[in-house]
């Protein structure tokens, strides 16, 4: 229990500080590994971010860029392809449903005392520009990258 405060202690420590707290969820035998922001919406009214599947060193380093961002002025969209995340790749950033928050944002829930917050979910392809609702996204990999909202294939902007 005394962890669990100070790692409490910890969070709030860094929404103040840095704006986010970024939590990494390990992979296991029910899915992939995830890493989430808290924070975003608490000091900018921008959605939390969730990348699924990226290794945690780098997940970090990307949400914490994109906190970045975000306090320079840049707000990001569901439903818009962004370029400057992942060098050489564009990302796709989707509303998140909140039928998924419990699973995935557990630690967010607990800080905002609800789920009555927006998430973006951070799509990104594979090394060959493949992205998971495409028919050749590798079956091998099909596990890695679920999406957590619905995916307009119509209306997708390039920012």
């Amino acid at each position: 229990m005394e962890k669990e405060v100070k790692g409490y202690e910890k969070l709030l420590s860094n929404i103040e500080e840095y704006g986010l707290h970024v939590v990494h969820v390990l992979e296991d035998d029910k899915g992939p590994g995830f890493t989430y922001s808290i924070g975003l919406f608490h000091n900018y009214q921008h959605p939390e971010i969730i990348m699924i599947g990226l290794k945690k060193d780098l997940a970090h380093i990307l949400i914490n860029n994109i906190g970045f961002d975000l306090k320079e002025g840049r707000i990001y969209k569901g439903g818009t392809f962004y370029s400057d995340i992942l060098d050489d790749y564009e990302c796709l950033m989707i509303d998140v449903d909140a039928k998924y928050y419990d699973e995935y944002v557990g630690q967010a829930i607990r800080f905002y005392k609800n789920n009555n917050f927006p998430l973006l979910q951070c799509v990104y392809p594979t090394v060959k520009g493949v992205y998971p609702w495409e028919d050749s996204w590798p079956e091998d990999i099909r596990h890695l990258q679920p999406i957590l909202g619905d995916i307009d294939k119509e209306n997708r902007n390039i920012s």
